[in-house]
């Protein structure tokens, strides 16, 4: 992930759920040029372009095994954002969930049904005040 994923509120990582991630990965990688950046865990293939990692292909876990994205947005408080989901009528579907560098993340469905990620990552999120 670049910098630009950093920033509190931007996409920071997106996952594609598939029922065949290597033919998905294979698929974008020739019409986008999307290359694969490393598996850390069988059947879950980083994807990036250049020197960034965008995101990650792998067979549907959450919601019922459904293929389809889901983004995860970049927060500096988790455990605040997650207190906030709740109280504007969200609720929390996993998690929270530590990641690989040290941070965590968690899926929440908003008031409309909406999945959506949230991952606060241990090298921090900078606010766009402090930029």
């Amino acid at each position: 992930m670049g910098n630009i994923g950093y920033n509190e509120g931007d996409i920071g990582w997106i996952q594609l759920n598939s029922h065949n991630a290597e033919t998905t990965l294979a698929f974008y990688s020739d019409v986008l040029g999307w290359e694969k950046k490393g598996e850390p865990m069988p059947g879950y293939h980083v994807f990036g372009k250049g020197g960034e990692m965008m995101g990650g292909i792998t067979v549907p876990l959450e919601r019922g095994g459904e293929p389809g994205w889901v983004p995860y947005v970049t927060v500096m408080d988790l455990d605040a954002v997650l207190l906030k989901v709740k109280s504007e009528g969200g609720k929390l579907i996993t998690g929270p969930d530590a990641l690989p560098d040290g941070g965590r993340m968690a899926l929440i469905e908003d008031p409309s049904g909406n999945s959506t990620g949230l991952a606060q990552y241990a090298r921090g999120a900078t606010s766009e005040q402090s930029r």
